[in-house]
């Protein structure tokens, strides 16, 4: 499956829907509709499970976020969808496809809170306002904290060894990677790597371009790996650059990206993570 219609294309928005700061006397919410993978997993690990009534197409983890109904994806909320679960609360992140959903759901009488997060800091602090609009501020502060943990940890264990280039890659056809200003990127710092990625956000980049960063390490997400091997595909690809110092060493990496692509409790993982793959010999 292509870019534009996995989660990335959250990430890849700089467009909000209107928000507005939560009224301190609306009662605790108890149906939850989330539509946005990475709350749905903050609403999990807040403990708030058996309050979500409704999540996106794409939110797969944790495993028992599965079976919550479904009402569209992230960019294309299926409004009526959500509107038939009746909830007192609509968590949603800033994307240029869900504005007009938003305010039709705000004009059918839900509340619905925006929560931005795309980069490492914004992301404690997600965990923080969904913790505070849940009515449960205590354990989102406790899990900030945990999670900011996490990541030092991760980040502490190798920090002193030699920095790694590294090509956070999204997808092959064509070349989209993560550049500065990103949550991968913050990532790639904290696991002792250099992002050899310049531009901004996520550009789509010649192969001219990425022979001449010479990324060490390439870390090929599996966005658009489709069934069979999920190796296959990008190994195929990267093969023919025997230029990129990655391929020749034989560190193409194709792995599950998106704890690293999703700004929620996982992120410390995806330090670790990381970190293991830029520094396999600590």
């Amino acid at each position: 499956m292509r870019l534009p219609s996995l989660l990335l294309l959250s990430v890849l928005s700089v467009a909000c829907a209107p928000s507005r700061a939560p009224d301190p006397v609306e009662e605790t919410p108890r149906r939850i509709v989330s539509l946005t993978p990475a709350i749905t997993e903050t609403l999990f690990a807040l403990g708030l499970a058996e309050r979500v009534v409704g999540v996106t197409r794409f939110c797969d983890y944790p495993p028992e976020a599965k079976a919550k109904p479904k009402v569209g994806g992230y960019a294309d909320p299926d409004v009526e969808a959500v509107v038939a679960l009746s909830p007192d609360l609509v968590l949603i992140s800033p994307n240029v496809g869900n504005r007009d959903g938003a305010l039709a759901l705000r004009r059918a009488g839900i509340r619905v809170e925006v929560v931005a997060g795309e980069r490492l800091q914004e992301t404690y602090a997600a965990m923080e306002r969904i913790g505070a609009l849940c009515g449960v501020p205590e354990r989102g502060r406790e899990l900030a904290a945990r999670v900011r943990g996490e990541v030092e940890a991760a980040a502490a264990a190798v920090r002193g060894q030699p920095l790694t280039r590294a090509l956070f890659c999204l997808q092959t056809d064509p070349v989209i990677a993560a550049g500065r200003d990103t949550l991968p990127a913050d990532l790639l710092e904290r696991a002792g790597g250099v992002n050899v990625v310049d531009a901004p956000r996520y550009p789509q980049l010649a192969m001219e371009a990425i022979v001449a960063t010479a990324p060490e390490v390439i870390l090929q997400t599996r966005m658009d790996v489709g069934a069979g091997d999920p190796a296959s595909a990008p190994s195929a690809f990267w093969s023919r650059w025997r230029a990129v110092p990655a391929v020749a060493a034989g560190r193409v990496i194709v792995f599950d990206g998106t704890p690293a692509l999703r700004p929620g409790p996982r992120v410390g993982q995806a330090v670790a993570q990381l970190a293991a793959y830029l520094h396999p010999h600590p």
